[in-house]
């Protein structure tokens, strides 16, 4: 999609542990959505790691537009950094009932989720991509009607959805070349 504007950050970070983010507004099918990709400092500095959540969820906080977080936070879910992104962000866990993540979390606001899913490169370590489908609603009415109501996490099958959102079943069983859906074996699909 067309970035409408993009502003690098450098996280605070006063041990010294530097953490960026990138956050961009982008064109989304004629609809500005902004999006933050991050990574936190490591697990050694507590101090470093709370501040950089707190700024992250600041950016969002602010911002009007629908928004989607992907980033490497360094806590577990539910956490203290864990809410201090979710609830002083304003945003929603893509799958707040995912326990088995340390790093890797999905936000998001003002679009309506879809599904979710782990994929695995179950030869090297530490190369797990999540991914999330949404959609972004025609105008701010819509959007702002999505985040009236607390999300559902209620699962539905893949076949609730058209097959145009769906997630590749390539990655099924065995999967190909070494990538696979783990953790769940499948996508999560939400109604």
């Amino acid at each position: 999609f067309p970035i409408l504007n993009s502003t690098h950050h450098l996280l605070p970070s006063p041990v010294g542990e530097l953490a960026c983010a990138i956050h961009a507004t982008l064109d989304v099918h004629g609809r500005a959505v902004d999006v933050i990709i991050s990574h936190n400092g490591q697990e050694e500095n507590p101090l470093d790691r709370h501040l950089q959540t707190t700024e992250l969820a600041r950016i969002m906080r602010e911002s009007h537009n629908p928004f989607i977080f992907a980033g490497y936070v360094v806590t577990k879910p539910h956490a203290k950094n864990y809410k201090t992104l979710y609830e002083g962000g304003r945003i929603h866990d893509i799958d707040p009932t995912d326990s088995d993540r340390w790093c890797q979390y999905i936000g998001y606001r003002g679009v309506k989720r879809i599904g979710y899913a782990r994929v695995s490169r179950g030869t090297i370590t530490d190369t797990e991509i999540q991914v999330g489908k949404f959609v972004v609603p025609a105008d701010d009415a819509a959007a702002a009607a999505i985040d009236q109501a607390p999300p559902s996490n209620n699962r539905v099958a893949e076949a609730h959805y058209a097959p145009e959102y769906h997630f590749p079943t390539v990655f099924r069983g065995k999967g190909v070349r070494g990538h696979y859906y783990h953790v769940f074996n499948e996508p999560r699909y939400f109604a």
